[in-house]
């Protein structure tokens, strides 16, 4: 079994606490991170409800954000959510040293394909 790749996307420094930080892995997904107590979390940035890019700018409460459109609200540490319908897609992440790496997905087939 292949180990997965992971992708240095930034340094612990460019992290402010309690806020996020857009990155992109490649040209299609973007990534949220949020950097809480110490601990960094990865999740898409896309927010299920409208598919709009506005995780990286919502607002945090304990491990949570809330989407700044229309109050979605999520579990960091796991994607569910607390206000919405639809779960958060998560991203494992590695801290080493002042480096942040996050794991590649696997390729996803778009959903036209999977009929």
């Amino acid at each position: 079994m292949d180990q997965p790749q992971l992708l240095r996307v930034c340094s612990l420094r460019e992290l402010s606490s309690r806020r996020g930080t857009r990155v992109w892995l490649d040209d299609d997904t973007e990534v949220a991170l949020f950097r809480i107590d110490g601990v960094v979390y990865a999740v898409s940035n896309i927010c299920p409800h409208q598919h709009a890019p506005t995780i990286a700018d919502g607002f945090i409460e304990d491990c949570t954000v809330a989407c700044p459109l229309h109050g979605w609200t999520y579990d960091l540490r796991t994607g569910q959510p607390i206000i919405g319908g639809a779960r958060l897609k998560t991203y494992n992440v590695v801290v080493d040293g002042d480096d942040v790496f996050v794991e590649q997905p696997p390729p996803e087939k778009p959903r036209w394909m999977l009929w």
